[in-house]
């Protein structure tokens, strides 16, 4: 990964702790914005660049707890990519901030994301890697008990939305009687 990808990593970063995906300056403590702002001046990149039209981690509209997984994983991107950086920085007042930075991420990731979410993304990963024509045909004998728990649980999610919406439209009728 050269200088300008880390960058743009880095800054995207920068972005998503000092802006964040959801009011996440509440979040961010001054030491850490000082940090993040000290880094972009390391790690220069260009406003082209910038902005391009292409985020690292776009904003996407999952269920809570699909954000919990998505959320772990990114951060383990993140702490991939700061451990790449300090790797090929000699300059130390930039080692001080990402390890500051690095650790911070590791001890939010730990206290709220991690839970089974690692022993669940390695059972995703070994689901992925399937190839082996035994284990294919002991899914394939497994498949009618996956489904059908499948197509109960996408039931009960669409049940659960369908209430949501009968709520609302409720709350609003109330509210217009009234």
């Amino acid at each position: 990964m050269d200088v300008l990808s880390r960058a743009v990593m880095c800054f995207c970063l920068m972005g998503w702790m000092t802006l964040g995906w959801s009011n996440a300056a509440q979040y961010t403590s001054i030491n850490m914005k000082s940090n993040i702002d000290k880094l972009k001046v390391h790690y220069k990149i260009s406003k082209d660049q910038l902005f391009n039209g292409n985020p690292v981690f776009p904003k996407d509209t999952f269920e809570d707890s699909e954000q919990r997984v998505l959320m772990s994983v990114v951060l383990d991107v993140y702490l991939s990519i700061f451990s790449q950086m300090l790797n090929q920085t000699e300059d130390q007042e930039v080692r001080e901030r990402l390890d500051q930075v690095k650790g911070k991420v590791q001890e939010t990731q730990k206290h709220y994301f991690l839970g089974r979410i690692p022993e669940l993304r390695t059972h995703l990963q070994n689901l992925w890697a399937i190839s082996d024509t035994t284990v294919q045909g002991k899914a394939l004998s497994e498949f009618i008990t996956i489904y059908e728990k499948a197509s109960k649980l996408a039931h009960k999610f669409h049940l659960k939305k369908d209430n949501r919406r009968k709520r609302r439209q409720a709350q609003r009728l109330k509210s217009h009687i009234m």
